[in-house]
């Protein structure tokens, strides 16, 4: 099961990357080029930041939790399996809600699997 840590890892690892480089011109951008207040336009880049770290961290645990083997990781697994899982979770009820279409933020079609992938590796 450890690999499933393994897969966790690159899942998020990649999603990390479509948040830096691709995100940041449909989200972040138009955001910080708005009339928003200045200190509200700070908070929302500092938790873009934050949420890029996130991921780059979150890599990074799952590679040691593949590595050490899932009895020492297994809080890990579990933590961050519920952290991903939840994500995805705000992304289709916001979605829903907002929009009655859970594709509108399509975000927990990533989120969901590193989420899944952890878990199951946590078994």
């Amino acid at each position: 099961m450890r690999w499933f840590y393994l897969l966790a890892g690159v899942v998020c690892l990649a999603t990390g990357g479509v948040h830096a480089v691709l995100g940041g011109g449909d989200t972040l951008n138009p955001v910080m080029a708005s009339q928003v207040e200045l200190s509200v336009r700070a908070v929302i880049m500092v938790v873009w930041h934050s949420i890029s770290l996130l991921f780059g961290l979150s890599a990074l645990a799952f590679f040691w939790a593949f590595w050490v083997g899932p009895a020492k990781a297994r809080p890990i697994g579990v933590l961050l399996g519920l952290f991903y899982l939840l994500f995805a979770g705000l992304y289709v009820g916001l979605s829903f809600l907002w929009f009655e279409d859970p594709m509108v933020l399509p975000q927990w079609t990533l989120l969901a699997p590193i989420g899944l992938f952890a878990l199951i590796a946590s078994l």
